[in-house]
């Protein structure tokens, strides 16, 4: 039995239309993905009504027994406000899925926002791209500010190329010159000179008179000693990938390349009497025709400065050719009046600046001898700390000059005055 003022609510009712409504908005918003915490309140929403029916049954089973007794309740008075307060909470809780659902639509709207700019910011990558491949040119703004290279290079990766080396642009003097390899560190080499003598008209039963004894010069040797070396730490070979000791084993053959190329000019022109240049081609024929017996002058080759080659480059023969023409006897190189030219830095030449003009023309294989021991290239260990290493290399050699009289040079090289 139910009083006057007993409000009675059908809770499947709200049920159906809260579903409904949100079944609704779903469809509206199919593209949009469900988050979890929609869907745990759907969940919280659908539940609630099958718990206040069980709390309004008991309420009303006690009036029911009231009634049956015939005897009143305690508090009559307070059930219908009771009954009347429960439905406005039971309606007002079942509004907050609409709260929730608000604050759904603004986080939706909140994303279409988001996405429209991101369009938006789309659409301006578009337009500079295509500027990019019209014209070229890369457009940057940096009127925000930001990091760039300056302040963020420390986290810039770098890259190592592997080495690269320059060449050395002339050849080099030891591969033309005589060597012969020795074991002690003095000696002398016998060279039998060409005699001149002649044989005696012999008579019948007289004696045979003595022919001229052969002509023996000496060239003689002493051998010195070259050395060089690079230290480098262990420090170094650990943190570095790149191969120093090969590197640095390259640079001792560079020293000692360098070391015989000074070594081989002085003797070129140690003792000999310079004859100052007046047309080089005239002095070149001068010296192979008349200056140089005929073998020699066959074995003979030129060796010129950088600027000397330069002059003979530039001249002509009376019919206009060249006089400077290819070697054909050799992959490169060049020849002049059929001798092969082998072209030195100016200032190799004793006491020469850069322009001078010199010139030797010598059979280079009997000018100048080059007497050798041996060579060590090798690790060491330094004496003064035993994490430091040494690549180093050892010399023993002599480079002598054999025979003077075939060595001819042509120089317009003048000695300085002390200071200048």
């Amino acid at each position: 039995m139910k009083g006057e003022n007993e409000v009675e609510i059908d809770y499947d009712k709200l049920a159906d239309a809260v579903a409904d409504k949100l079944e609704q908005r779903s469809a509206e918003q199919a593209d949009v993905e469900t988050t979890d915490e929609t869907d745990k309140q759907d969940a919280e929403t659908t539940e609630e009504p099958v718990e206040e029916p069980q709390e309004d049954e008991e309420e009303q089973s006690a009036d029911d027994s009231a009634d049956s007794d015939g005897k009143p309740a305690e508090k009559p008075a307070e059930k219908p406000a009771k009954k009347v307060e429960k439905p406005a909470e039971k309606v007002e809780k079942r509004s907050e899925p609409h709260a929730e659902i608000v604050t759904t639509e603004n986080e939706e709207l909140k994303e279409g926002t988001e996405m429209r700019e991101l369009h938006g910011a789309n659409e301006s990558t578009k337009d500079q791209f295509a500027h990019f491949l019209k014209t070229g040119e890369i457009t940057r703004d940096n009127t925000a500010g930001g990091i760039g290279l300056s302040n963020g290079q420390v986290l810039i990766p770098q890259d190592i190329l592997p080495a690269e080396h320059e060449q050395h642009q002339f050849p080099r003097l030891g591969n033309l010159v005589r060597q012969i390899a020795v074991k002690h560190t003095t000696g002398k080499l016998p060279v039998f000179q060409p005699g001149s003598g002649k044989l005696a008209l012999h008579t019948e039963l007289q004696s045979t008179a003595n022919s001229t004894s052969p002509e023996i010069k000496e060239i003689l040797w002493n051998l010195k000693t070259y050395t060089g070396r690079y230290v480098f730490t262990r420090e170094l070979m650990d943190d570095s990938d790149y191969n120093w000791e090969a590197e640095l084993q390259s640079r001792l053959v560079e020293l000692r390349d360098n070391t015989e190329d000074d070594l081989i000019v002085t003797q070129l022109t140690n003792g000999i009497t310079a004859v100052k240049p007046t047309n080089l081609i005239d002095d070149l024929k001068l010296i192979l025709d008349s200056k140089l017996k005929p073998y020699d002058s066959n074995a003979s080759s030129i060796v010129l400065s950088q600027s000397a080659f330069a002059q003979l480059d530039q001249m002509k023969d009376s019919e206009g050719r060249p006089l400077v023409q290819p070697n054909v006897t050799l992959g490169t190189g060049n020849a002049i009046l059929g001798k092969t030219v082998t072209v030195v830095d100016d200032t190799l030449f004793p006491s020469a600046q850069q322009g001078d003009v010199n010139i030797v023309v010598a059979p280079l294989q009997k000018a100048v001898i080059k007497f050798k021991s041996n060579e060590i290239t090798g690790q060491f260990v330094d004496t003064n700390d035993i994490w430091y290493e040494a690549l180093g290399i050892y010399m023993r050699e002599d480079v002598v000059q054999a025979n003077k009289d075939v060595i001819n040079w042509v120089s317009s090289t003048t000695t300085s005055t002390p200071g200048k």
